[in-house]
This record gives C-alpha cells, sequence and structure tokens, in this order.
C-alpha cells in the first residue's frame, strides 16, 4: 500500500507543478502584461503571425524543448492569452484526411524537424503529454496538405536522437 501512495503522491506534485508553469508562462498577466513587458523579459518571439483584432506571437523551445508558447495581444498591444500549446488535448484536435498543414501549425506551433518519408512531409515535436516522460509527435501530410497519420513514441524508442542518447 505504501508504494501505492508514493506513485499518487508523485503524481499530484507533477500535476500541480505541470499546472502551474502553463498557467504562468513568463509571469504574464492577461489585460495588464504588454509586448513591451514580454519583449523585455523573453526575448524575440520564434515567430510572429497576425488575425484580425490580434497579433500573436510564439516562443518555440523546439528542436531540443518540450513545449512551444503561444502569447496573443490584442490591437492595442496588451496580452490576451499565454498557452503552451503541445499539449495532448491539441493533438486529439488533429483529424486525418480534415486537418491541415495551416491548422496544424495553429494548434502546435512550429515543428522541431521536417522531412520526407514514403512521399509524405513529417512534422517532428518534442513534447511531453504528462510532465516528465518525453515523446516524439510525428504528424505526416499527403500531398494535398491533409494529415494522413498522428503517431507519438516514447523518445527512448523513437527515431529522434536528442535526449535519448
Amino acid at each position: 500500500m505504501v508504494p501505492t501512495r508514493n506513485i499518487q503522491a508523485v503524481g499530484a506534485i507533477a500535476a500541480g507543478l505541470i499546472a502551474c508553469g502553463c498557467a504562468s508562462y513568463g509571469g504574464y498577466t492577461p489585460g495588464v502584461s504588454t509586448m513591451s513587458d514580454v519583449r523585455m523579459k523573453s526575448g524575440r518571439p520564434t515567430d510572429v503571425r497576425f488575425s484580425p483584432g490580434e497579433e500573436i506571437w510564439e516562443y518555440a523551445t523546439g528542436p531540443e524543448g518540450v513545449e512551444t508558447y503561444v502569447i496573443a495581444f490584442d490591437s492595442t498591444g496588451v496580452m490576451r492569452s499565454a498557452e503552451q500549446v503541445l499539449t495532448v488535448d491539441n493533438v486529439r484536435r488533429l483529424v486525418p484526411g480534415k486537418t491541415t498543414r495551416e491548422e496544424t501549425r495553429e494548434l502546435l506551433g512550429r515543428p522541431g524537424e521536417v522531412s520526407m518519408m514514403n512521399g509524405k512531409e513529417v512534422w517532428e515535436w518534442r513534447f511531453r503529454p504528462f510532465g516528465f516522460i518525453p515523446e516524439i509527435l510525428a504528424v505526416s501530410f499527403g500531398g494535398d496538405g491533409l494529415v494522413t497519420d498522428v503517431a507519438r513514441v516514447p523518445e527512448s524508442i523513437g527515431g529522434s536522437n536528442k535526449g535519448g542518447k
């Protein structure tokens, strides 16, 4: 019985740390923090996108890192939200035959690696779906630009030579 309690305690602590890390990226406050605050503290974003009424900054830690944060600002430069997008929920939103490259990019941020395999374009990310066991996420696209396959492999068995060797 004691080992089970210890495992449950470790799981609860890990979940709490994950929740704290996701909720407070950079210590910014929605509705208060500005583009200037984020730029001073986090540096230049790895990508900037625009959509009606907002500017979106991406901070990707790949190819070596396992997190991608997306920060949205309103038209006045005030932060609306900060979100870690490499999540199991976002991976579940990928639907083979329906999800496009662009939608995948919006959901998960830029991939850490892009390659061609068996005539398909394959995007890869490292991520930690449960906070502590790294995985390789591979998403394949057909010639029509739609997702064909989504695969998750524990990093130690995956095709990547990062982190495990």
